[in-house]
């Protein structure tokens, strides 16, 4: 099988001593369908047997399940990593104590705010009591994180509950963004807005090194490079985000055994299956689980996302993210910070042209590689007048940006105004090629040499790295005799290719 199933966050229990106002599960009373112990053990044991390095127990609140020390003892005495999400409000020596015989990893706290903020969206004495189960815990040598759900009125507040963790020997602290699901859709004051996002980046970057290590969480992010600093600093030096795991390599486990790829995707619609019907392994195994997102690819996608140059890599971000800000799994991730940095970009963009010429702002953007940009300045141009000087720039960056049905639709454009144009039939083999439209692709790149004339070398160096991938050499050496023909040929670019 291709995934490897790595973690898993499982809610053992609905139940919860708490209504908090972002609550995306709408948790309150232990539910009829809950596991019971005998299966729980049985799925522990499942998950032991499919060699699972990570979990996560949360809720509801996972200690008001009376068993969930023995989950927590069979899936650490197996092997897997254990952690906790927890309340704080139920914890004492007792409950410390079965913890540490249980072998649980970690124990992360969720703490959304100083003391005033977080009475309000938790519940009234719910700091100092947390701050209390806080010390216990580190007290007894347990490692302790603390969970954060930024919202608009918490986002205010992080520096200072940053200068409070630092002081209590937390190990982590995990920032997400609060989701407008659950119970957060009856708070809409709390509502983040996209560019929010930066200044949660912009908190933790500036905070590297200094004191608690700062997570974030899969919804912040992506291509930023201080959010991939900080996330490096805390999983490895060559992490880069590489699109959402979910059912890929992670799964969320319900109360009742439903299978999802994650457990804030909780509709029917992304369950894949029961542990009570099948057993874990066949439905992960299953060609059919998840394949919303193992066969998600960037044009699925809409908007930026769809013709964005980190798309096919980051595939639109947090699924969640897309679905509860936008309604749909395919749509634009606005709370992505690269998102808001090239729509602020747009958003100037009048004002730019104004202040330069199109072809200077273009030149400069091809010439420093910010392919991005250079496509949204070409593509207002065209927008006013079409000529085939900007159409082919046009299939250039989209090339670039990994658009490649959208290079073939513009070098289509081109090739009806001018059949013979070079440029745009070799733009046209090389996209099928990426498509792995190989013969077509290699019939465009030919024809691009017929009419060519030696004018340039590009066509016979671009086919050359095409039939030197597909290990073909048989005419390597004949294409480079005649492109030594031409004006512009560049030896050193054809180093590597002849040997």
């Amino acid at each position: 099988m291709k995934y490897k199933l790595r973690a898993a966050v499982w809610e053992i229990t609905m139940a919860c001593n708490m209504r908090c106002k972002h609550c995306g599960s709408k948790c309150a009373e232990r539910l009829c369908d809950e596991l019971t112990t005998d299966e729980a053990i049985a799925l522990c044991d499942e998950l032991v047997e499919m060699k699972l390095d990570f979990i996560t127990l949360s809720g509801g609140e996972p200690t008001t399940r009376f068993d969930w020390p023995l989950i927590a003892e069979r899936l650490s005495t197996g092997g897997i990593k254990t952690s906790l999400i927890t309340n704080g409000w139920l914890w004492d020596e007792d409950l410390i104590a079965k913890t540490i015989k249980a072998k649980v990893h970690s124990v992360a706290v969720s703490i959304d705010g100083l003391k005033e903020t977080h009475d309000y969206i938790r519940r009234e004495g719910s700091f100092e009591r947390d701050m209390d189960t806080i010390h216990r815990l580190i007290d007894a040598g347990i490692h302790v994180a603390v969970i954060t759900t930024v919202n608009k009125v918490n986002l205010l507040e992080l520096d200072e509950m940053f200068k409070l963790f630092s002081t209590l020997g937390i190990s982590v602290w995990q920032l997400q963004i609060a989701m407008p699901m659950g119970n957060l859709k009856e708070h809409k004051d709390l509502y983040l807005s996209p560019d929010n996002v930066d200044d949660i980046i912009d908190f933790a970057y500036n905070r590297l090194g200094t004191g608690v290590t700062i997570a974030l969480a899969d919804c912040i992010g992506y291509y930023n490079s201080k959010a991939m600093e900080v996330v490096q600093k805390h999983i490895a030096e060559d992490w880069c985000w590489q699109g959402c795991g979910a059912g890929k390599q992670s799964i969320g486990i319900l109360h009742n055994g439903d299978i999802t790829a994650c457990t804030s995707l909780r509709s029917s619609d992304f369950i894949v299956g029961n542990i009570r019907e099948r057993r874990l392994s066949q439905i992960w195994n299953d060609p059919n689980s998840f394949s919303w997102n193992r066969e998600m690819k960037k044009e699925n996608l809409v908007g930026l996302c769809k013709k964005c140059q980190y798309g096919s890599m980051c595939l639109g971000g947090c699924t969640n993210s897309r679905l509860c800000m936008n309604g749909s799994i395919y749509s634009d991730n606005k709370f992505c910070s690269y998102h808001v940095a090239v729509s602020e970009f747009e958003s100037k963009l009048d004002e730019l042209i104004a202040e330069n010429t199109y072809d200077n702002l273009i030149e400069e953007y091809i010439n420093t590689e910010q392919y991005q940009l250079a496509e949204l300045v070409i593509a207002h141009k065209l927008e006013i007048h079409e000529d085939i000087n900007t159409l082919e720039l046009y299939a250039y960056v989209n090339f670039e940006l990994e658009n490649y049905k959208v290079c073939q639709q513009v070098n289509e454009k081109i090739l009806l105004l001018d059949e013979n144009n070079s440029y745009a039939l070799k733009g046209m083999g090389l996209s099928l090629i990426k498509e792995n439209c190989l013969l077509m692709g290699l019939e465009y790149l030919f024809r691009a040499l017929k009419f060519n004339s030696g004018k340039t070398f590009d066509p016979y160096y671009d086919l050359c790295v095409v039939l030197k991938e597909l290990d073909i050499h048989l005419l390597l050496e004949e294409l480079h005799n005649e492109a030594k023909k031409c004006p512009d040929y560049q030896a050193e670019q054809f180093q590597g290719l002849l040997s």
